[in-house]
């Protein structure tokens, strides 16, 4: 039997699984087993662990359990100066393309209004699910720690809160996005990139408020959805518009 002590850091503590009482967790192996395997097993997703010391010394998710170590598993932590080689996460994304899966509807909205390409999955499996994320190299947003646990999803994020713009704000603060965001460049029914129309080629499908006071339209080339200022405004609740940088 290998004896192992874990302590974990920060709201990875929020992640164990019900039987864990955290920050410390005592563990008793039967067979060596890697750190990845030992961390998800008390119910954090690799994804969400930054850096991992075992006995004080860094290493990645392959490390191989040894007899009484001490592991201290850490998230991901954008203001303390951790050198990039020890990192297990990445601060900004090589495309910042997302798959947001059923649990994160609203946020899949409020990233495409933001301006990010965004898909949006429900009722798939998870073999589906990571089958999409890899062909459209995107990353993974879900609630679901099991399924961020598979080893072939190397960009994902479990976002903590409950409440959609709050979620917008983790993931841009997360990804380091905020320097990306394009306001209501992209539908957000369909993720499709919007482009401009002029007013002759929509006008009646216009209201006659609409016809008299606005004169700049977008519209959704596939979808066929049409926009103009008011309309994409009005749909962003102040928290959102806060964090985006909106004004009104």
């Amino acid at each position: 039997m290998l004896r192992v002590t874990l302590r974990f850091y920060g709201d990875l503590n929020n992640l164990l699984f019900g039987g864990f009482t955290g920050p410390t967790v005592e563990r008793l192996l039967t067979a060596p087993t890697s750190v990845k395997d030992l961390i998800e097993g008390c119910g954090v997703p690799h994804t969400e662990v930054d850096l991992i010391l075992a006995d004080n010394h860094p290493v990645d998710f392959s490390y191989l359990i040894q007899e009484d170590q001490k592991i201290s598993v850490y998230p991901f932590f954008s203001h303390i100066d951790i050198p990039r080689s020890e990192r297990l996460q990445k601060r900004t994304l090589p495309h910042n393309r997302f798959l947001a899966d059923a649990n994160l509807g609203k946020l899949a909205r409020y990233l495409r209004m933001a301006g990010f390409d965004t898909a949006y999955i429900q009722g798939q499996s998870d073999k589906e699910i990571i089958s999409q994320m890899l062909g459209e190299k995107r990353v993974l947003l879900s609630r679901d720690r099991k399924l961020l646990m598979h080893k072939v999803i190397e960009y994902g994020y479990l976002p903590r809160s409950d409440d959609p713009a709050e979620q917008l704000r983790e993931v841009c603060h997360r990804f380091n996005l905020f320097d990306d965001v394009h306001p209501f460049s992209r539908c957000p029914n369909c993720n499709g990139v919007l482009q401009s129309v002029p007013k002759e080629e929509v006008i009646d499908q216009l209201e006659p408020l609409t016809k008299k006071h606005f004169d700049d339209f977008s519209q959704c080339p596939d979808c066929g959805q049409i926009y103009w200022a008011g309309s994409h405004r009005r749909r962003l609740v102040p928290r959102v518009k806060e964090i985006l940088g909106i004004g009104d």
